[in-house]
């Protein structure tokens, strides 16, 4: 069954029917937005990602906000998720999809392509989440020229090295959550990495190895609706000092001046536009130069993942939810730049070293306490099992505190604070 979806300026407040494809816990507000613009919400579960991110939708204080539930055993299959959006979309014709999971955009993008629903452009989104085909059409466009090469083993990664100087980076060509990703600084380290992975792990999709960016990493958010782009937010990224490439942090907005913010929105803007990724919020991972030149970490086509939506709204910035789903319903957005009147603070957490599973997560009380009002959230999951492994990509952090203050150093402060008394009541080393 097709359909070409048309949406007219003088139905843009009528009713519609919103499918999302998957959820998380920091996503599952969208389906509030949906709901409370008037729409007709459908979501299309996926069991094997649930139990991964250890979510229980029948427990989440958003699923009163879903009119329809269908359940697949995996969503990722695009066979069985094809049938399920076939058939919900004979039921009641689709208006617009929503996939804020990275493993599912490319999947949505083209069953929406096939039946006629306005979505992120399939061939984009593929071209983007596979990094070295990514590159080499930023290049071909003149905004990029990090070098990289996807490699089948560790003589063709040296060989590499070896022509841009160490430090290199490993990373899979396609993969999310800095898993598998390593900065190497020499061939011992770089045979070790590659000797590590297990076959099927992270690097089943190929071994990117790329060049060595670095200076201040920040990431621009950007919508795009009808041909114009919609600047966001930049926000600044902290990492761990001894493993580079795992995340630690973000701060919204970015402390930085208004000429590298807009430096920075240009060249997203020029970043997505090039990839012809056609409509959504995207999430742009940035490095800035010494010399104020942005230079491309990563592009991913979807918005910003976690808790960082929420971020956004704590420092000022709105309702990221509700524009998300008026993007994705081809609707025209008339939207000035965000102008944020506070600074928010996310410090995830994970294990140095694998540790025995503490018994129970202590008391946290005292840091609502003590902080007050300027404490958003403060929370401590342990995985299942004996032991906790050590935390080498964004799926091991077991704790996140949200900070929210006028002052950015403080918002940072507290955050960095609450993580180090955390850790000496866990008795353990954490990453931070």
């Amino acid at each position: 069954m097709t359909r070409t979806a048309t949406h007219r300026d003088d139905d843009a407040h009528a009713p519609k029917h919103v499918v999302f494809v998957t959820w998380k816990a920091g996503n599952a507000p969208a389906f509030e937005a949906a709901k409370r613009l008037g729409h007709h919400v459908t979501l299309i579960r996926s069991l094997r990602m649930e139990q991964s991110q250890n979510i229980d939708f029948e427990s989440s204080p958003y699923a009163k906000y879903v009119d329809r539930v269908h359940v697949l055993q995996d969503a990722t299959d695009i066979g069985a998720l094809r049938r399920r959006i076939h058939a919900v979309h004979a039921e009641r014709p689709v208006d617009g999809f929503v996939a804020t999971v990275d493993a599912l955009v490319v999947p949505v993008a083209t069953i929406a392509e096939e039946i006629g629903v306005p979505f992120t452009d399939a061939r984009a989104a593929e071209a983007a989440k596979q990094k070295d085909r990514c590159r080499d059409i930023l290049a071909a466009a003149g905004l990029d020229s990090t070098r990289h090469a996807v490699v089948s083993g560790f003589d063709e990664a040296a060989a590499f090295a070896a022509r841009t100087g160490y430090p290199v980076v490993v990373k899979p060509a396609r993969g999310s959550g800095s898993e598998g990703a390593h900065v190497v600084a020499d061939p011992e380290q770089l045979r070790a990495v590659l000797a590590g992975e297990p076959a099927g792990g992270a690097y089943r999709t190929g071994i990117l190895v790329e060049e060595y960016l670095s200076g201040r990493f920040v990431s621009a958010e950007i919508g795009l609706a009808h041909g114009r782009f919609l600047r966001l937010a930049v926000s600044e990224r902290s990492t761990w000092d001894r493993h580079e490439t795992l995340e630690t942090g973000t701060t919204i907005p970015a402390g930085i001046t208004p000429l590298e913010h807009d430096r920075v929105m240009e060249f997203a803007e020029a970043v997505v536009g090039a990839m012809g990724l056609g409509l959504g919020i995207f999430h742009v991972e940035i490095m800035i130069g010494a010399d104020g030149r942005p230079r491309l970490i990563e592009l991913n086509p979807r918005i910003m993942g976690s808790c960082l939506p929420n971020l956004f709204r704590l420092a000022g910035g709105g309702d990221i939810f509700e524009l998300l789903v008026r993007i994705h319903l081809d609707e025209h957005v008339e939207r000035g730049p965000t102008e944020f009147t506070r600074y928010a603070t996310v410090r995830w957490f994970g294990a140095v070293d694998a540790v025995p599973r503490p018994r129970q997560v202590p008391d946290l009380d005292w840091a609502a306490a003590e902080y007050g009002a300027d404490l958003h959230a403060l929370t401590v999951r342990f995985p299942d099992g004996d032991t906790i492994e050590p935390c080498r990509g964004n799926l091991g952090n077991f704790g996140e505190v949200q900070v929210v203050h006028a002052d950015r150093a403080t918002s940072i402060r507290i955050a960095e604070d609450i993580v180090r008394r955390t850790a000496e009541l866990l008795g353990m080393e954490v990453t931070r």
